[in-house]
């Protein structure tokens, strides 16, 4: 259930623009981290100052009609002395809402009182989004933790979950407790690279991907971010679009347990099946950085050896929702399947560099495995009885993922089971374990060997135990 917002009725008088304010919005996180909403709507004739109810970390526009209109903003601490005219650019999430609004992307306001507006045309609704993403905590984002796994090739990166940047979690969900978008889960077929059009060399990268989400999800009304990963300038890397409950130790994947990814809304008629990682920042005119470029590298090299996407290759994309066909790179930049500038014209034409270092990461690094192990292997029952063994589960080379476990090979009247069924080791929890118990039946004798199975998608390793079944 959404825990209840508490609305701050904000009244704004500004001097003979008649700006009407929604009310602001405190929203309880779910970590330490408090971030607060308001949005004033208004026409605009060219040029109008708006005042900000709250000293803006980030801000965005969005209008209905006039689609290509050109506009900018200004920013003030005080109202009477403004910063540069800023160019707004298109969201590229908002731009497939395709609801007759246009949504500009996400500016950093710097603690901005005031927004000075212009357009070549008039506007007669106009809204400001006025976004406080710091919070009241800061967020402990070591840089050295991205520093000990730069050389972990096809190990999965770390990342950092929803939790770790205050992800409200009540903002998927309606006023009912109904999640407004669940997770819908596909093969992996491609993977789609981004920018999201935000400021470059940001002093807060988590209170960007905060702001990110209250403007997709609450704003563009889609109740979630629109990117499976985001990745800062210093390379650490975000956990986006919720997908499950993840167990205690296991680092967030953005899929299923059986390793499907959970759909995104990142590339119009391309989100199923694919996975969506932004860059925060612009690079139209600048890459991205060393950091950014080698978490990058390392988040789809670990992507692809655990999907079996070949880096170079540019093989038919099948939509599985609407069938919709396309050929297209593997490692896709999103101009590749829309017409959008992201992303963004200098680092797009620096893909072939990545996808021979992706290529690299993957060719020199042994594939992601896991081993099966009994203990005892060997052990003896009287008839009818039971017996247990431990099964242990390790990660081999950064495997992380739920294997299903079987058993094959039991005497005639005898019973198998698993506690549990199925275990998720991880590259931060290699080893996982599941008691395996054998119930015999009172006409059994003998000696038999039987195998333990455990299946993760394609990938499927056993190992054999036996038992002696001994006179009652």
């Amino acid at each position: 259930m959404r825990r209840a917002l508490l609305p701050v009725l904000v009244a704004i008088l500004v001097a003979g623009l008649g700006v009407a304010a929604l009310p602001a919005v405190q929203i309880e996180a779910s970590g330490p981290v408090r971030v607060a909403a308001a949005e004033l709507r208004g026409s605009l004739d060219r040029e109008r100052t708006f005042a900000l109810p709250l000293a803006a970390s980030h801000v965005a526009l969005h209008w209905s009609g006039q689609a290509a209109a050109q506009l900018t903003v200004a920013f003030s601490v005080d109202g009477r002395t403004f910063g540069p005219p800023i160019p707004v650019e298109r969201d590229e999430v908002g731009e497939a809402r395709a609801n007759g609004e246009t949504f500009g992307n996400l500016l950093l306001a710097g603690g901005a009182r005031f927004v000075q507006v212009t357009s070549d045309r008039p506007l007669a609704h106009l809204s400001v989004l006025d976004l406080d993403a710091h919070g009241s905590g800061q967020n402990t984002l070591a840089l050295g933790s991205v520093a000990a796994v730069a050389a972990a090739a096809t190990t999965q990166p770390a990342v950092i979950s929803r939790a770790g940047w205050g992800a409200n979690e009540s903002l998927r969900f309606d006023s009912t407790g109904h999640e407004i978008w669940p997770p819908v889960f596909q093969s992996i077929q491609k993977l789609i690279v981004h920018h999201t059009a935000t400021k470059n060399q940001d002093p807060d990268p988590a209170a960007t991907v905060r702001a990110i989400y209250y403007y997709h999800a609450v704003t563009q009304g889609w109740g979630d971010i629109g990117y499976n990963f985001l990745i800062d300038e210093a390379g650490r890397i975000y956990e986006g679009r919720h997908s499950r409950t993840y167990a205690a130790g296991e680092s967030p994947t953005g899929e299923d347990t059986a390793g499907n990814g959970v759909t995104a809304a990142h590339a119009l008629g391309f989100n199923s099946g694919t996975v969506g990682i932004a860059l925060l920042g612009t690079l139209t005119s600048q890459d991205a950085t060393p950091a950014a470029r080698d978490a990058l590298g390392r988040l789809l090299a670990w992507i692809a050896a655990g999907h079996g996407i070949d880096p170079h290759g540019s093989a038919l994309y099948t939509n599985p929702v609407s069938g919709t066909q396309a050929t297209f790179p593997n490692i896709a930049g999103h101009r590749d399947v829309n017409a959008t500038e992201c992303p963004g014209g200098l680092f797009y034409a620096t893909l072939p560099a990545l996808r021979d270092a992706v290529a690299a990461l993957i060719a020199t690094t042994p594939a992601p495995d896991f081993s099966l192990t009994l203990s005892p292997v060997s052990q003896s029952v009287r008839a009818g009885g039971s017996v247990g063994y431990t099964v242990t589960i390790t990660s081999l080379n950064g495997f992380a993922g739920a294997v299903s476990l079987s058993v094959s090979g039991l005497a005639s009247g005898s019973s198998g089971s698993f506690s549990p069924t199925s275990v998720t080791p991880s590259a931060t929890s290699p080893t996982a374990t599941s008691v395996l118990t054998i119930r015999t039946a009172r006409t059994t004798r003998g000696t038999f060997t039987f195998t333990v199975t455990g299946t993760n998608g394609s990938l499927s390793r056993t190992t054999t135990g036996t038992l002696q079944v001994l006179k009652r």
